[in-house]
């Protein structure tokens, strides 16, 4: 997944909520800390929401799209993998 280029709107899109994650989560520490330090707090968390949100998108997405059945008949044959998989009395 590291050497795939993905298209730009999901690159911009996942800097955006990394944005929108990081600004909200201030909002609980405005009152209480001094500005330097919500500058020096916003661009941490800034940068961890940018390293999550990039994993739900693409690490996370690509990880489910293999588990999980793409149609019935996948499902028809993985189960009947699995059934003749087992030992029959």
């Amino acid at each position: 997944m590291k050497g795939e280029s993905k298209p730009l709107v999901q690159r911009v899109g996942t800097w955006l909520y990394a944005l929108a994650s990081a600004v909200l989560a201030l909002a609980a520490f405005h009152p209480n800390v001094r500005p330097i330090f919500l500058l020096v707090i916003f661009v941490a968390m800034w940068l961890v929401f940018r390293i999550v949100w990039g994993w739900v998108f693409f690490q996370r997405r690509a990880e489910l799209d293999k588990e999980i059945p793409v149609s019935s008949k996948e499902l028809r044959k993985r189960k009947k993998d699995y059934l003749d998989s087992m030992e029959r009395p």
